[in-house]
């Protein structure tokens, strides 16, 4: 089935699947229509950007991302060595997964931020211009640009677009076209979604062991280990915010069509520790930009911030890393204790460079670390 949905970016380039609230979902809380294309929100953590997940999600709204770097850098990718690699010997398959159509799997031992697959977009529209309060774009706005972009693909192309998990919650007919692409589709940096039929084979998880970046300077979609994946080990990723309730998430997961049943799914247990971790982040990104000169909150801030991480860590949840780094850096710069925040900002500059190393946000990391050590 495997069907990545419209990532909503949000603040630190860490792009990271959000579910596609196109209206005619549960997750539009009955306001959408089925006519509407859902209104993409972005939140704090992410700011999906976070999808700046462009990896790295932090976002636990929706607006709804080394130890191998060294052999991977942007430059790798502008001169298209590592795509062609990849295109040559893929690190995957792509098989049967049971109970969920096709999947991919990882051929051999992945190490923690080896990239997966590189991929440009097959073809992108812009998402419309005018907005409607309560119901977002509507999605017929959306259907000539679709038509069109599917006309320039080639006919092998056309086959692999066809060939996409399709899911309409709604009886009656629908433009096909249309469905496959509110089902698979991304947004990309320049309020323009696009199509990327390789990435769409990635099977979603409550859990993923993957995640996913937009590179702005390469026009390219990067997939990449965010931990350790074993051989025949499925790769998956996040198709909606994690830091929610196994109902909440089942629900929004409706819209598309299946009822995941990773190990956070069938257990339940991590829900309070999820729910305690997305009240952190917002109370973090509050705070943030708010200095004390209170000794006692200082130092509750940078408690908070580490008991995120640990939290983070411990339920493998690493798409909200860098934004916790980061707080916990911040926090430590605020209370005098630059060792720490020191460290805490190596960590978020190390998590940004598995996805791209001169990336905006990465650039950004290494400036404030630089100013730490000045």
């Amino acid at each position: 089935m495997a069907a990545p949905k419209l990532v909503l970016i949000a603040r630190f380039r860490a792009l990271y699947l959000l579910a596609v609230l196109f209206g005619y979902t549960a997750a539009c809380d009955g306001v959408c229509s089925q006519e509407t294309l859902g209104a993409l929100q972005g939140v704090g953590g992410s700011g999906l950007l976070q999808p700046a997940s462009n990896c790295v999600n932090s976002s636990n709204d929706d607006l709804n991302f080394t130890d191998s770097i060294a052999e991977f850098d942007d430059s790798a990718v502008s001169e298209g060595t590592a795509e062609t690699a990849q295109d040559s010997d893929p690190v995957y398959d792509v098989r049967p997964a049971p109970g969920k159509g096709l999947g991919v799997f990882a051929k051999h031992h992945l190490k923690r931020g080896t990239p997966i697959l590189i991929e440009e977009p097959a073809f992108s529209v812009p998402l419309p211009t005018e907005m409607f309060p309560g119901q977002g774009f509507k999605i017929e706005h959306m259907i000539a640009s679709i038509e069109a972009g599917f006309e320039s693909l080639s006919p092998d192309q056309k086959e692999d677009y066809l060939s996409l998990h399709k899911f309409h919650p709604s009886e009656g007919n629908s433009n096909l076209l249309m469905t496959i692409f509110t089902t698979n589709a991304y947004t990309m940096d320049d309020e323009h979604v696009g199509i990327f039929p390789k990435s769409a084979r990635i099977n979603h998880s409550c859990k993923p062991n993957t995640l996913n970046w937009w590179s702005v300077k390469t026009r390219r979609r990067i997939m990449y280990a965010s931990r350790d994946v074993e051989k025949d080990e499925e790769i998956t990723v996040s198709y909606i915010p994690l830091l929610k309730t196994t109902m909440a998430r089942q629900h929004r997961l409706e819209q598309y069509g299946f009822t995941c049943d990773c190990s956070a799914c069938k257990s339940s247990e991590g829900d309070k520790a999820r729910v305690k971790m997305a009240d952190a982040l917002d109370y973090l990104e509050q705070k943030q930009f708010s200095p004390t000169k209170k000794l006692s909150i200082k130092e509750k801030r940078i408690s908070k911030s580490i008991n995120l991480v640990n939290m983070l860590e411990a339920e493998g949840l690493p798409d909200y890393l860098v934004r916790a780094y980061h707080f916990a850096a911040v926090f430590n710069q605020q209370a005098g204790h630059l060792r720490d925040a020191r460290e805490w900002a190596m960590k978020e500059l190390e998590m940004l460079q598995l996805a791209e190393r001169g990336s905006e946000e990465a650039l950004k990391a290494m400036e404030f670390l630089d100013n730490l050590n000045a």
